[in-house]
C-alpha cells in the first residue's frame, strides 16, 4: 500500500524566491503520480493546483477553534519535554538577505515545548467557531520570519487535526518546527529535505537560532534527504548527524526544448543567475568579468537576481564605469529567465557554497555552456560543465574567454551537458524518495537508498 504523505513547504509558484519552490513543486508533482500526497504551503493560488496532489495554501484557509461542552477527559499518559537552545540575535531574512550576526552575548531560551497527551475522551455538542481568515504572509522572507514560521506550525496543526497520513516530509528549516510538532503529536516518521543550510549562507563558523533548529530537527528526524553528497558531507561534518541517517537525492528538471533568441546587441552575453548574496559569490563573478573585459571588451554581462549585495555591486560598477557592460535586472520570472538564457553565450555560477544549483541545469538545458563552482552539488551531476575554484578569478576569466572564442569546445561542452541531463528527471528523484518512504514504513522489505561517501 502506498503511503499517505503530508508534505510541508514554504514556497510554491508564483510565490517563489529561488530553487526551493521549484524543487518542492517538481518533486511533489512527480510523487503525486505515485502516492497520495498533500502539500501545505503558506501561499498558493487555486487555479494553479496541478491536480496530481492535494495543494493547500494557508492563505485560502480559515483558522478555527473548537468550543466544547459536556467534555470528559481522562489522561492516561503525559510526557512534557522542553528543548533549550543557545543562540545569538540575528537579523533573519531567510534566503533573500543573509543573516547579520550581532555582537551580543549568547543567550539561552526555552525554544519550544513538546507535549504529548494520550487520552480517553467523550465529547458532545461541539461548536466550531471561525477565528481568522487566511494565513497572512506578504513575502516569503521578511523581518517577521521567525514569527511567521511559528504561526505556520500552528496553522498546519489545525489543518491536519482530523486527517490521516503515514509520514511527514518537510522542506527546509521554515517547516521544521511544524514537522517536529506533528511527529511528537502523531508519532509519525519525519523526513527532512535539505535544500540549503545556515552553513551555506554563513560559512563554517555559522551558529544561531536557525542553525540550532536545523541541527536539532535533523537529530530528531527519521531520515534526512540532502540534495547532494556535498551537502550530506556538510551535515555530517558541521552538524554532527550520523551518515547512516542521510539519503541524498538529486534534484530533477522539467523538460525544456532549447531555442535561440537573437540578441538586441552584437556583443557576446555572459549570465549570472541567483541571489545577490555572499553565498552565491557575485563579487568573484564581478572580478572575473572585469578581467575578461580587459582582454575582450566585446562582452556584456547580466546579473539576474536580488539580494543584500546588489546595491554595493551597482555602485562599484558605476565607480568602475562598467555600467554599459554589466547589467543588473533584479528578480526575473521563470519565463523571462528562459528567454534570457536563450540569448546567452555562457553561464557562470561562482557560488561559495551551493547545495545544488538548479539554475545551472536550466542553462545547460538551453544549450548554454556552464562554468560552475567546485563547491556545489550540481557539479556531481553535470560533469561536462567546466568546474572552477570560485576564488580563482584569473582562472575563471581564462575559461570564459576560451569558451566564448572556441566554437568546437563550446559544442563539446553543450553536447556533454545534454547527455548529463538525461539522467535528471523529477520522476527519477520521486522514485528514490519513494524507496526511502518504503524503507521507513517497511524496514524489512525495502532497500535503503545509497549512502553518502
Amino acid at each position: 500500500m502506498n503511503p499517505r504523505v503530508l508534505m510541508l513547504g514554504w514556497e510554491y509558484p508564483p510565490y517563489i524566491n529561488g530553487g526551493l519552490g521549484v524543487a518542492t513543486t517538481g518533486l511533489a508533482a512527480a510523487l503525486g503520480e505515485m502516492t497520495p500526497l498533500q502539500l501545505i504551503v503558506p501561499r498558493a493560488q487555486v487555479d494553479l493546483n496541478p491536480h496530481a496532489f492535494d495543494l493547500i495554501g494557508l492563505n485560502q484557509q480559515k483558522k478555527r477553534w473548537v468550543s466544547q461542552k459536556k467534555y470528559r477527559d481522562k489522561i492516561i499518559e503525559e510526557k512534557l519535554r522542553k528543548v533549550k537552545l543557545s543562540y545569538v540575535d540575528v537579523d533573519l531574512q531567510g534566503y533573500e538577505i543573509e543573516p547579520k550576526i550581532l555582537r551580543k552575548p549568547i543567550q539561552t531560551e526555552s525554544f519550544f515545548t513538546v507535549k504529548r497527551v494520550v487520552r480517553e475522551a467523550y465529547v458532545e455538542n461541539v461548536e466550531v467557531v471561525e477565528e481568522q481568515e487566511g494565513f497572512q504572509l506578504s513575502q516569503n522572507y521578511g523581518k517577521n520570519l521567525v514569527e511567521k514560521v511559528t504561526e505556520y506550525g500552528e496553522w498546519v496543526r489545525e489543518i491536519v487535526r482530523d486527517q490521516d497520513f503515514d509520514l511527514i516530509h518537510a522542506h527546509d528549516w521554515m517547516t521544521f518546527l511544524a514537522g517536529l510538532e506533528l511527529k511528537a503529536l502523531y508519532d509519525k516518521p519525519l523526513v527532512l529535505h535539505i535544500h540549503s543550510l545556515t552553513y551555506d549562507r554563513q560559512g563554517p563558523e555559522a551558529r544561531g537560532w536557525v542553525y540550532e533548529l536545523e541541527r536539532h530537527a535533523m537529530s530528531q528526524a527519521d531520515i534526512v534527504i540532502p540534495v547532494s553528497r556535498y551537502t550530506a558531507n556538510i551535515i555530517t561534518q558541521y552538524y554532527g548527524i550520523s551518515p547512516h541517517k542521510l539519503s541524498p537525492v538529486y534534484n530533477g528538471i522539467a523538460p525544456q526544448e532549447p531555442y535561440r533568441t537573437p540578441k538586441p546587441f552584437k556583443e557576446r552575453l555572459v549570465v549570472f543567475l541567483g541571489r545577490i548574496t555572499g553565498q552565491k559569490g557575485p563579487e568573484y563573478f564581478y572580478q572575473a568579468a572585469k578581467k575578461l573585459l580587459v582582454r575582450d571588451p566585446n562582452v556584456r554581462f547580466v546579473v539576474a537576481g536580488k539580494g543584500d549585495l546588489i546595491d554595493p555591486m551597482i555602485r562599484q560598477t558605476a565607480k568602475d564605469r562598467l555600467g554599459d557592460r554589466i547589467h543588473f535586472t533584479g528578480f526575473m520570472e521563470p519565463d523571462r529567465v528562459t528567454d534570457m538564457l536563450s540569448m546567452a553565450d555562457l553561464y557562470i555560477m561562482s557560488s561559495v557554497s551551493e547545495p545544488f544549483g538548479l539554475s545551472a541545469l536550466e542553462a545547460a538545458q538551453m544549450d548554454v555552456p556552464c562554468i560552475i563552482s567546485e563547491t556545489s552539488g550540481v557539479a556531481e551531476v553535470l560533469p561536462h560543465a567546466i568546474q572552477v575554484d570560485y576564488a580563482k578569478t584569473d582562472t575563471m576569466a581564462r575559461m570564459m574567454y576560451a569558451l566564448l572564442h572556441d566554437r568546437e569546445w563550446r559544442h563539446r561542452i553543450t553536447q556533454g551537458q545534454q547527455a548529463d541531463l538525461k539522467h535528471l528527471t523529477w520522476t527519477k528523484s520521486a522514485k528514490e524518495v519513494m524507496q526511502i518512504y518504503q524503507q521507513l514504513l517497511n524496514p524489512n522489505s525495502a532497500t535503503r537508498a545509497a549512502q553518502p561517501a
